[in-house]
């Protein structure tokens, strides 16, 4: 019987954690919703992105910025005001919360779609680093995302896609 109880206590704590991280069905429905407006923004040609295709990868020196839109989206800054939209395979729940991505590539010239990143702080150490860095095998690296395809897109398109998202 005093074995039973902790075994008890220890499976509804576990339950009560994961309880916690699960999403709502309208948290769902919303970030669908989301996924599906900007979709049709992306796929909306104009301007001087009517004529490129979405790329597979970007070239080290094509980029020299990026900014994490949401959980899914990540904006590619280039030389000539260039930008590209990455739809990422899955959402990256950390994607919000770092400063840096630390790339799993094959090709150290260049990222392609397919692409592994975890996202991290600048600092590593466990004083530096921020809420929710605690967990996993290294300090300071959030869970593992993988890349989409590079979708060139426009000033204006950027600004309807943040506009979406800043309405929910």
């Amino acid at each position: 019987m005093s074995i039973l109880r902790p075994a008890i206590i220890a499976t509804n704590i576990v339950l009560l954690i994961c309880a916690g991280c699960a999403s709502s069905p309208e948290t769902e429905t919303r970030d669908q919703a989301n996924d599906a407006k900007i979709a049709a923004i992306l796929s909306d040609s104009r301007g001087p992105a009517e004529s490129v295709a979405a790329k597979r990868c970007l070239a080290e020196r094509e980029y020299h910025n990026f900014h994490a839109l949401d959980d899914r989206h990540l904006l590619f800054e280039g030389l000539g005001n260039k930008q590209w939209i990455n739809t990422l395979r899955a959402r990256c729940p950390d994607l919000r919360h770092g400063d840096v991505i630390r790339m799993s590539t094959t090709n150290w010239s260049r990222i392609c779609e397919l692409d592994s990143f975890q996202v991290s702080d600048w600092f590593d150490w466990p004083w530096y680093s921020r809420w929710p860095w605690h967990w996993g095998g290294s300090w300071g690296l959030g869970t593992q995302c993988t890349l989409g395809k590079f979708q060139p897109v426009t000033d204006e398109q950027v600004k309807e896609i943040r506009k979406v998202l800043k309405s929910n």
